[in-house]
């Protein structure tokens, strides 16, 4: 136990490590799934010009177009964007959820304790990168708009400064409401039914890696089903233009919302879902696993199973 205890890494490092972790998921993501996120955003976009496509028909009319490299336009700020994002989204859940186990000297937290963590995590996490966010969106609709409707923005720093001069600064927060509500249903969906998940069917699989997929596809699906509504609905507030009288189409995340379903029907609030669903699954799938490899191979926890199966 002594030599244990000498080999424990001091608590300020797991957290320190606990962020890199994080981060780096988040970006090891994002440059495997960024063309399917790609594809998903045009989908929306044209759902809510009412021009609907298939994931088929936009890839195979992207590829005429513009080539192969349109799916990654926008993919250097997307990556920053999701450094700072996952480090804080999953960094904070794991350095809350140890503190918490650390101090009550438990192996395990609460459905409650987990809803929560993830919830406040996701909601810091969104409101701290949220121009980033704004210049990521942007980025991407830029694919799906007739080319003399562009912003043409060259970079990230481009975009930023050309937004705060051209539209204020406020607009780099624009769609923080739908934001935090998708970023918080997606670390829910993410964190907390994949360990129930696991722990049901380790009933029939074990702790196997046959398991962590399953559970990580079908948390997957109930982030996706949750979250997509108000990822739509932020889609559509980030990239809006003033039309010819100088009003914007939304005044916000509900007048988004009825706007969208008296238009386009309320099944289109889940536009772009096969997508999503395909960026979401082996976004949860590889980010998971990558965690728990990381936080185990680091001395983060010397759980024998995954660090999320305590949770």
């Amino acid at each position: 136990d002594q030599e244990k205890m000498k080999n424990e890494k001091p608590s300020y490092i797991k957290s320190m490590l606990n962020i890199a972790i994080g981060g780096v998921a988040g970006v090891g993501v994002v440059t495997l799934v960024y063309p399917i996120e790609t594809v998903k955003t045009i989908m929306q976009i044209r759902s809510e010009a009412g021009q609907p496509m298939t994931m088929l028909q936009i890839v195979k009319e992207r590829m005429k177009t513009d080539g192969i490299k349109t799916f990654y336009k926008g993919i250097p700020a997307a990556i920053i964007r999701q450094f700072f994002f996952a480090s804080i989204r999953l960094g904070l859940f794991f350095n809350v959820a140890d503190y918490i186990k650390n101090k009550h000297k438990k192996n395990t937290l609460s459905i409650m304790e987990s809803t929560i963590t993830s919830l406040g995590a996701a909601g810091i996490a969104i409101s701290t990168v949220m121009p980033l966010d704004v210049v990521y969106v942007r980025f991407q609709a830029e694919n799906a708009l007739p080319a003399n409707q562009r912003r043409g923005y060259t970079g990230l720093g481009n975009a930023l400064s050309r937004i705060v001069k051209e539209e204020g600064l406020k607009t780099l927060w624009r769609g923080w409401l739908p934001a935090m509500a998708r970023a918080m249903a997606l670390n829910f969906g993410m964190l907390v039914p994949y360990d129930k998940c696991k722990g049901f069917l380790s009933k029939y699989l074990g702790y196997t890696q046959y398991n962590y997929i399953l559970s990580s596809a079908i948390a997957g699906l109930g982030a996706t089903v949750c979250c997509l509504p108000f990822d739509n609905a932020k889609v559509k507030l980030q990239k809006m233009k003033a039309g010819p009288d100088n009003k914007f189409p939304y005044k916000g995340l509900f007048d988004c919302l009825v706007k969208s379903i008296k238009k386009e029907g309320i099944s289109k609030l889940w536009s772009g879902f096969v997508p999503f669903y395909a960026f979401c699954a082996p976004a949860t799938v590889i980010a998971l696993i990558l965690i728990d490899g990381l936080r185990i191979l680091l001395g983060v926890t010397n759980k024998q199973y995954n660090s999320l199966h305590t949770y």
